[in-house]
């Protein structure tokens, strides 16, 4: 490195936030590592397609993306030489709550944030939030997503997999009146599919790579004891004991491309099946860690759907039957902006009363993949033993269940010896993506 980032040769220790301070984390490689390589992509995105950003937004784009791209070699020159944060200067709806949460932070830590000193959780939403600034801060392309591409590239190459996933769902749409039994295995059934698919993550780590095209159903049979913590149980039984009529499920999405499909898929089988009344998702307000969901990537995906009739016809029916829900009101996506601050969970009821009200009506909420889990437990690298309820720190507007591909090393829910045991087998378990937990709190 180009500067002395006076971190410390050790792990993360016990009960400390996740900080690139700790050099043999997995928090300093990815701030040394990866976020450069963000933003470098990012730039050579721009680069490369000049011209055809140029012919979509005007040609006083031209000179517009000269500044675009300067300002994001300053800020990566500003993350290879720890400076120190500032803050953000544009006039987007969140900027007085990032503003604040620099002064609060700056306060806690003694001095003003840096790359290699603060919490990896601020870190990292700190470079997504300022490159969406360069965008704001620009004439012609303030609404750009520089991944874009990526995420459309990502579910085009899954095809064979939404195929596959789409057609067992629509059969299924059609059975009416199932055992008890039999709605619980499908339920559940649905629900690791939907856990599984917070493997397609665009921000995992290199060589972490995805299987080729798996069959979705297979897939989850052959991952089972890769699930550390199942709770799936819980799920069947909180929705199963609520009464019909009023059953809110609140999913707080992930990624996009496949994995928002396969939560279309499950909240699809949850209404079927009589165990969902309305369903909401949550999406993000603004491009953020590459993949995550944004309303224009969940409209994008439903007409995509209704295009492949020539794959199959089960993809345009249920984007049918989905657009229906979404106009009726059965379904919404909503876009808040407490998804895209760097607030733990746990802050919530504090800083947004009234989402935190919101989930309150939910009978449940799914919290899909790792930033989720993150935030929920507070970026904090708690005994794997501690429990999760207690980990959430009092955050719990409603019965609330976890699903997370693992690509960060912090968990809790373990039983005694169990983390010792998955580490004898796989070094990189904790962030991997090939380890996973449903972790459910009802308190």
């Amino acid at each position: 490195m180009p500067f002395h980032d006076d971190s410390i040769d050790t792990v993360t220790p016990e009960n400390a936030l996740l900080s690139a301070k700790f050099r043999r984390s997995f928090a300093y490689r990815t701030v040394q590592d990866r976020l450069p390589v963000t933003i470098t992509r990012v730039i050579d995105h721009l680069v490369r397609d000049k011209d055809h950003i140029v012919k979509t937004f005007g040609e006083y784009t031209r000179e517009e993306l000269k500044e675009v791209i300067g300002s994001f070699s300053k800020l990566k020159n500003e993350l290879q030489t720890n400076k120190p944060f500032t803050m953000l200067t544009s006039d987007g709806p969140d900027v007085t709550s990032w503003n604040t949460y620099y002064e609060e932070e700056t306060e806690r830590e003694g001095e003003e944030p840096r790359w290699f000193s603060t919490s990896l959780l601020y870190a990292e939403c700190y470079v997504y939030r300022r490159i969406h600034e360069a965008f704001e801060l620009s004439t012609s392309m303030k609404t750009f997503d520089p991944f874009c591409a990526q995420k459309k590239e990502s579910f085009l190459r899954s095809l064979a997999s939404v195929v596959l996933l789409g057609d067992y769902v629509q059969q299924q749409s059609q059975m009416r009146n199932l055992p008890q039994l039999e709605m619980k295995k499908e339920l559940l059934q649905l629900v690791k599919v939907s856990l599984w698919g917070n493997q397609h993550d665009l921000s995992r780590p290199t060589g972490c790579e995805l299987p080729e095209e798996p069959n979705p159903l297979e897939h989850i049979d052959h991952l089972h004891e890769h699930i550390l913590i199942d709770d799936s149980e819980c799920i069947w039984s909180t929705l199963s004991a609520a009464e019909k009529g009023n059953i809110i499920i609140d999913i707080v999405s992930d990624n996009a491309g496949y994995e928002i499909f396969a939560d279309l898929c499950l909240a699809d089988v949850l209404c079927t099946l009589s165990l969902a009344d309305k369903v909401r998702f949550h999406v993000k307000a603004l491009p953020w860690f590459i993949s995550d969901t944004t309303k224009y990537d969940f409209c994008w995906l439903l007409q995509m759907l209704a295009e492949l009739s020539e794959k199959s016809s089960s993809l345009p029916a249920l984007a049918t039957k989905w657009e229906q829900y979404l106009q009726s009101g059965r379904w919404t996506v909503e876009a808040e902006d407490f998804w895209t601050l760097p607030h733990p969970y746990s802050r919530m009821k504090a800083t947004d009363h009234n989402l935190y009200i919101k989930l309150s009506e939910a009978t449940l909420v799914i919290f899909k993949g790792d930033l989720n889990y993150r935030k929920l437990v507070g970026e904090t690298n708690w005994l794997p033993t501690e429990s999760f309820a207690n980990a959430l720190r009092g955050f719990h507007p409603a019965p609330l269940v976890a699903l997370r591909t693992i690509k960060a090393d912090l968990i809790c829910g373990l039983q005694p010896g169990q983390a010792e045991m998955i580490s004898s087998k796989s070094h990189d378990w904790m962030t991997s993506g090939n380890y996973a937990v449903i972790q459910f709190d009802g308190e």
